[in-house]
């Protein structure tokens, strides 16, 4: 059973055309960033559905990506997933947009801009 908090992140993800899926605890989609390193190609990324509890209101704050996607400053852990690792990020000023996943996909499409 998926909370409603969770279904209303995918529902979002869904619409923006991010292919997302719920897998292994984690709600696994695909961004294209526009700048840097990876612009241009399809990333994968999660979050933890765990993390989702307080969505919209609250953003997720870790952000899983595969140990390829480097980032320059950040506090990483292992990810739940094989591979990849979470890395810590804080979004300033939540909670003003009027599409919460429209806002979230800018945030990490950010977050990738800045990858190696």
């Amino acid at each position: 059973m998926t909370s409603e908090p969770v279904a209303d992140f995918v529902d979002g993800l869904r619409r923006l055309q991010t292919e997302p899926e719920v897998r292994d605890g984690l709600v696994v989609y695909r961004v294209e960033p526009v700048e840097g390193r990876h612009a241009g190609e399809l990333v994968e990324t999660a979050v933890e559905v765990a993390e989702l509890a307080g969505w919209p209101m609250a953003p997720p704050h870790w952000t899983h990506l595969p140990a390829g996607v480097t980032l320059p400053a950040t506090n990483s852990q292992q990810s739940s997933r094989s591979g990849w690792l979470r890395h810590s990020r804080q979004v300033r000023g939540w909670g003003g947009d009027a599409d919460p996943a429209r806002a979230w996909v800018a945030h990490i499409r950010g977050v990738l801009g800045a990858a190696r």
